[in-house]
């Protein structure tokens, strides 16, 4: 077999997503001809895909070397940043594949996911268009043209770039996944949770192995065993609990399992029939136990949940009394109004930039007299904590806190909790406490549009963005309305 047909050979098995065949031939060709520019270009995106970036750079750096004006090169080369999550790095690398080939659709569009990560939504609206311009039917290009409107809040547009992305690609996973955040963000239940079914089929969510039972569709379980299991993040695992009762209402037998973090405070609500311990890479289930299987966040799709039949009896969580009154006695002496705060979430979470809140920010809060704050945050995180914290507090309880179970208690022995959008509004919530919750701009889709109140938690005020990263005049807003509350107290 000659080079060129070899080299046929592997770009077709990389195209069907046979990747160990392609490197294999990518080798043969270059065991014959070192210097193959393409076949060295091509092991490079291989070694990206991998995950092996410093091998990916060093192959696309020799491609960029024996092809100085090839823009894929520089295209690929950015991937390869833009996969690390250096996006300015990866914006120059597309942006010198725009200047040999401005018309390289994918560069542009490429530009506009990078902008759009970095929060320059104006740069990165005017990259997606350009896309747009040179292939009207570039379905990729709608799919981000949807996120960036989204992050804008022209929640309209949005839906009608996704619908143009479905007319263009039927299946697009990120494309239906879009839709349901817009569709359940704009109140439109009825679509909204059977479209969140999607999430199965992203790359990214992890899947559970059942060797028994069947996955619950919303059968009869009247007699059965039901397994509940969580599959997101904590502040989604103590909104959606709530479902629980409603299991039993319908006759069956619920085991949940939940993480270590809320096993305490789990355990002290009989929401179940019993309790097991999530422990990551290890099966705590008890084998052939259970009839049905479900996923925590399909109850609402399953149980046909409308704006209005949301199960918003509050509270559904209550913290151990024996807590409390520890909590209590250690927050003795102060009369004053006690207020807890949280100003950041976890740094890893996708949306960290734009939902935490620079500690030094909450100082306007610290202007309002007759008040007393305290610290829930668990953990300092560098990026946002920004002045020493006891400047501000009453006292930092969160090296204190080992689980939810105690911040639940310190909160009884609150009169208010005031946080970014983090599990610890949901926990507020759950315990029916007065619970202000700051939003970004853009905000989950749990929190709707446009309102103050929220449906699911009776108890909770939001605060929103009036335009993003604009958290200036959130706070005033927040100091003016705390200094309100005071006064009608005093």
């Amino acid at each position: 077999m000659s080079v060129l047909e070899l080299l046929k050979k592997a770009v077709a098995c990389h195209t069907a997503g046979n990747l160990q065949a392609a490197e294999q031939m990518y080798l043969q060709v270059l065991s014959q001809v070192p210097d193959h520019p393409d076949a060295i270009h091509f092991m490079g995106m291989l070694a990206s895909k991998a995950g092996k970036n410093d091998l990916a750079i060093a192959y696309l750096k020799k491609a960029i070397e024996l092809m100085p004006s090839n823009a894929g090169c520089f295209n690929t080369m950015g991937n390869v940043f833009q996969q690390q999550e250096k996006y300015l790095e990866s914006v120059k690398w597309y942006e010198m594949a725009v200047r040999i080939k401005p018309e390289h659709k994918m560069a542009h569009n490429n530009i506009a996911v990078a902008y759009l990560n970095l929060g320059n939504l104006d740069k990165a609206l005017m990259s997606v268009e350009r896309a747009l311009e040179l292939d009207p039917e570039y379905a990729d290009a709608h799919n981000n043209h949807c996120e960036i409107l989204r992050a804008m809040g022209d929640n309209d547009k949005a839906l009608a770039a996704i619908e143009k992305v479905l007319s263009l690609s039927p299946d697009m996973i990120s494309a239906h996944w879009n839709r349901a955040l817009i569709w359940l963000s704009k109140g439109n239940f009825q679509d909204g949770w059977p479209a969140y079914e999607w999430r199965w089929r992203r790359p990214t969510t992890p899947r559970r192995m059942f060797a028994h039972g069947t996955a619950w569709q919303g059968e009869d379980v009247k007699g059965k065993t039901l397994f509940v299991y969580e599959e997101q993040g904590l502040g989604d695992t103590l909104q959606f609990i709530r479902y629980l009762p409603m299991l039993h209402a319908l006759g069956a037998r619920v085991v949940f399992e939940t993480s270590p973090a809320l096993i305490r405070l789990v355990a002290e609500n009989r929401l179940y029939d019993r309790l097991l311990v999530a422990i990551k890479n290890m099966d705590t289930r008890p084998v052939d136990r259970f009839d049905f299987h479900v996923p925590l966040l399909s109850l609402p799709h399953i149980l046909k949940t409308k704006i209005e039949t949301i199960p918003d009896k509050i509270p559904y969580l209550t913290a151990d009394p024996a807590l409390c009154r520890i909590w209590h006695n250690r927050m003795t002496g102060d009369n004053s109004f006690k207020v807890g705060l949280v100003w950041a979430g976890r740094p890893k979470h996708k949306n960290d930039g734009n939902r935490s809140i620079h500690l030094s920010m909450f100082e306007t809060l610290g202007k309002v007299s007759g008040i007393s704050f305290y610290s829930l945050q668990k953990e300092k995180h560098e990026k946002w904590t920004n002045m020493d914290s006891l400047a501000l507090f009453e006292k930092d309880l969160g090296p204190e806190i080992s689980d939810f179970a105690d911040t639940a208690a310190i909160m009884e022995n609150l009169d208010l909790i005031i946080s970014v959008d983090t599990s610890v509004v949901h926990l507020a919530g759950a315990l029916g406490k007065p619970v202000w919750t700051l939003l970004p701009f853009a905000p989950d889709f749990r929190w709707l549009l446009d309102r103050e109140d929220s449906p699911w938690y009776p108890t909770m005020r939001l605060f929103r963005q009036a335009s993003a990263g604009a958290w200036a005049p959130v706070l005033e807003r927040v100091a003016h309305a705390l200094a309100q509350v005071v006064d009608k107290k005093t």
